[in-house]
């Protein structure tokens, strides 16, 4: 998604609607511009998702309209804007555009150009702000945790097995392509030491293995990301007995 930084979004009356004229122009209405309403204000932006934004222009005797959006702030580089939908009615001029999480935090100017026939210009600017609102991340858990075998000699391999679930709603749901990493702590030791990762596949379902070294306990851990929280699954004892290594 384009972000919007500074937007030059404007519009035209097409030339044939000139043609009703007045002659006596001294007599018409003098060039007016006034911006109704930014709605909604706040924007609030969630990662992820965008937002609708709507600004509405009132004007009299204008054939073009121009709307800037940026930052009150003048520090920020201007980058492209994305496309504008316009309705225009009379004296009527609605813009419509999107803001998303990469749009600056803080007080944002609407600024609203108007030029008659003549080519008079007039401005009008508000005020409005944009809110950045963190997206709620869903409860994980690495459930069905096993190790195999659970007494090995020292230096054959430990498999691992198990799944990560996401919860929707009321149930838990498998979640694909998330690093899962194994982590051991020896007998006596309070430290965890990482062993091994995988991704998890198909329904959240993972598998790998480590060389056994000495005894003590693993677990697997996911860490999360923006989308998921964290979550560990139980630990799980391994006895090693004997002396070097056996392929």
């Amino acid at each position: 998604m384009k972000r919007i930084t500074v937007g030059l979004l404007s519009a035209a009356l097409g030339g044939s609607l000139l043609l009703g004229a007045s002659p006596a122009s001294a007599q018409r209405a003098s060039l007016s511009v006034h911006i109704d309403s930014v709605n909604p204000n706040p924007v609030v932006v969630t990662e992820g998702r965008d937002t609708n934004v709507t600004v509405e222009v009132r004007t009299t005797e204008a054939i073009r309209v121009e709307l800037r959006l940026r930052p009150a702030v003048n520090t920020l580089a201007a980058q492209e804007a994305p496309e504008a939908k316009l309705f225009h009615h009379g004296d009527l001029w609605r813009f419509s555009t999107r803001f998303d999480s990469g749009d600056f935090e803080g007080r944002w100017l609407a600024i609203a150009d108007a030029y008659d026939r003549d080519g008079r210009k007039l401005t009008d600017q508000v005020n409005f702000s944009v809110k950045h609102e963190q997206r709620a991340k869903a409860e994980t858990r690495v459930n069905h945790f096993r190790v195999s075998p659970t007494s090995v000699r020292k230096g054959r391999w430990v498999y691992f097995t198990g799944r990560l679930e996401a919860r929707a709603h009321r149930y838990w749901t498998g979640v694909r392509n998330e690093e899962i990493g194994i982590y051991f702590r020896p007998h006596g030791s309070s430290a965890w030491k990482w062993v091994a990762s995988t991704d998890s596949g198909w329904r959240g379902q993972f598998h790998t293995r480590a060389r056994a070294s000495r005894s003590g306990e693993y677990r697997a851990v996911f860490e999360g990301d923006r989308r998921l929280e964290d979550s560990s699954s139980r630990s799980v004892r391994v006895r090693v007995w004997g002396g070097g290594w056996h392929r």
